[in-house]
């Protein structure tokens, strides 16, 4: 297969869709699977299973969506809600390496309604846990081509009708967008599957000639598209997440009668970029007694990475010190 040097857990796999005549490509698709990432990043945090859940829904979406983007640099999707979850955060950089954390009010009462009400056969709804509130979707190229944002307002439904409403805001481009998550014996289990209509006006994908701008160009992409979305639909829950099926296995199993085209899959990996001269800054900007305030009764502060948990202890005197 062309993707056996990677994890089958811990990929994204680009693939397209042709039609069934003349194999030019009408349709380009993605399949992130990052169960392997999301078990890590979420045995450092004593999430509530729902949430839990959607913070691996959310890891794989943002997996899904960075592989669409070219650029060198950081994506994040980033959800601000006035519920139970007040932060919801995972981002990617260009090489693959993620992270993600939420952040919580204490309202067991609040939660056990949520949990109540949410359909374990489905993905989880985000008016529950967030309330109101917004999702931005965010990339930034450092110095390079500065940063762009697109903001969607929270609402009842999924992770994946943001991303599709995000699409259609920013791109025009017809999007449809799948997620699912779910812990198993042998950890999470985490997906997204999203498929991108092309352009029927001409020019290139993935080495192939796309069809020329016309009428029979149109009528042959619609029918595509439809036939596209009609086939995702048919796929289950159980079937994205069993971990006998590869990411190839899946877009085979889909979409067998229309010629997919799969490219090499990149890695995913659970890697936070916290560093300690970072904190170091951070801690010599503190005034005295700022840092007095927040010193435990042995003179030490600890700063804790939200991503990663790790700890890092310093003395006071140690961070006056001229």
């Amino acid at each position: 297969m062309l993707n056996d040097n990677l994890p089958t857990d811990a990929q994204i796999l680009p693939f397209y869709l042709a039609n069934g005549s003349d194999d030019v490509a009408l349709i380009r698709g993605r399949i992130a699977s990052v169960g392997g990432p999301a078990s890590t990043i979420l045995e450092r945090h004593n999430y509530p299973s729902l949430v839990a859940n959607l913070q691996a829904e959310a890891l794989a979406l943002t997996a899904c969506l960075t592989s669409t983007l070219k650029f060198d640099g950081v994506f994040t999707l980033q959800a601000k809600g006035d519920g139970l979850v007040r932060t919801l955060f995972a981002d990617i950089t260009e090489a693959g390496h993620l992270r993600g954390y939420c952040a919580m009010e204490d309202n067991p009462s609040g939660l056990q309604g949520a949990t109540l009400a949410h359909d374990p056969s489905g993905a989880v709804r985000l008016g529950p846990l967030l309330g109101g509130g917004y999702i931005a979707f965010t990339v930034d190229e450092g110095s390079t081509n500065g940063r762009y944002q697109g903001i969607v307002e929270l609402d009842e439904r999924y992770l994946s009708d943001a991303a599709m409403r995000w699409y259609e805001n920013s791109e025009q481009l017809d999007t449809v967008v799948i997620c699912a998550a779910g812990q198993g014996r042998n950890g999470w289990q985490a997906v997204a599957l999203m498929l991108q209509r092309i352009a029927a006006e001409g020019g290139s994908d993935a080495g192939r000639v796309l069809p020329k701008s016309g009428a029979d160009a149109r009528a042959a992409s619609d029918d595509t598209w439809h036939t596209a979305k009609t086939l995702l639909g048919s796929i289950t829950r159980d079937e994205l997440l069993d971990p006998a099926l590869t990411p190839e296995n899946i877009i085979f199993r889909l979409f067998n009668s229309m010629a997919p085209h799969s490219a090499p899959a990149r890695p995913v990996v659970d890697h936070c970029r916290c560093n300690v001269d970072k904190v170091e800054a951070m801690l010599a900007q503190l005034e005295p007694d700022q840092i007095d305030d927040l010193a435990d009764d042995n003179g030490n502060l600890t700063v804790t990475c939200e991503f990663c948990k790790t700890d890092r202890v310093y003395h006071r005197d140690a961070i006056l010190q001229p």
